[in-house]
């Protein structure tokens, strides 16, 4: 039986599970990983002794998440928050400069914020992990956080859902040490560009987030990542949601190295 899965849920799907199901899932994960640039110029995780993950998981008020690591790296315990994007298939392109612009316009008290756009899911999870680690923890995102004008709901919270809380209480253990991650249809190059100049600021919202703890990691990475960790079906996933996935000039890059 063939399984395929389509836009970055299929793909997240087939990435995530096929890691965990081969023979060495940690080192695969950990190579993984290592192909995100972050702003600070920072590695994730070297030495991985455990990993959970969870796939498209709600975190009610605010957002789902594409996938959340968590991450045992010796005494360390790591979280890695990882938004997913895909272009529209009548897009030429789509750049984290557009997205990230988009998302600055959106600041505007004028304006609000695109709850499907990048940088505002992020935003939403460095909120979450502000209100764990503050003294409240999971009371306060309970009771609710307040959020700037531009957001389309003043106060976020997390609800009441058994399965969100379960999933929450469990990111509270790593949320002293956490990432965001961004898995994108942008080129390489343009995503090191983007986030070492977004680690230097400035931030358009009250309570700036770590952006050197922000990084990309581009969909072509993805595709010769399978090849050298044997991931033939993430692949064919890949393969199968064609630009949709890859820029247009890096779907023209990939295509060309492969021949």
């Amino acid at each position: 039986m063939k399984i395929t899965g389509y836009s970055e849920r299929g793909a997240v799907n087939a990435l995530f599970y096929e890691i965990a199901y081969s023979s060495a899932p940690l080192r695969r994960l950990e190579g993984f990983l290592a192909l995100a640039h972050f702003g600070g110029g920072l590695q994730i995780a070297e030495g991985l002794s455990g990993a959970q993950v969870f796939i498209e998981q709600s975190l009610s008020d605010f957002g789902d998440a594409d996938a959340i690591l968590l991450l045992d790296v010796g005494e360390r315990r790591t979280l890695v928050f990882l938004e997913a994007k895909v272009k529209s298939s009548s897009a030429e392109d789509w750049t984290l400069d557009r997205e990230f612009g988009q998302f600055m316009e959106g600041c505007r008290t004028d304006r609000k914020l695109n709850s499907s756009n990048l940088f505002t899911q992020l935003y939403h999870k460095t909120r979450l992990v502000e209100g764990l680690v503050s003294s409240g923890g999971v009371t306060a995102l309970k009771n609710g956080l307040d959020f700037p004008a531009c957001s389309t709901k003043g106060r976020r919270k997390i609800g009441q859902n058994p399965i969100v809380l379960k999933v929450v209480n469990e990111i509270a253990g790593y949320a002293t040490d956490v990432w965001y991650l961004a898995l994108v249809p942008d080129t390489t190059k343009n995503v090191r560009a983007f986030f070492e100049d977004l680690a230097k600021g400035p931030w358009p919202l009250p309570k700036a987030p770590n952006l050197a703890r922000w990084g990309g990691l581009a969909w072509e990475n993805v595709l010769g990542f399978c090849d050298s960790a044997n991931l033939p079906n993430t692949r064919r996933i890949l393969e199968f949601n064609g630009e949709q996935i890859c820029s247009q000039k890096a779907a023209q890059r990939t295509a060309a190295a492969d021949r």
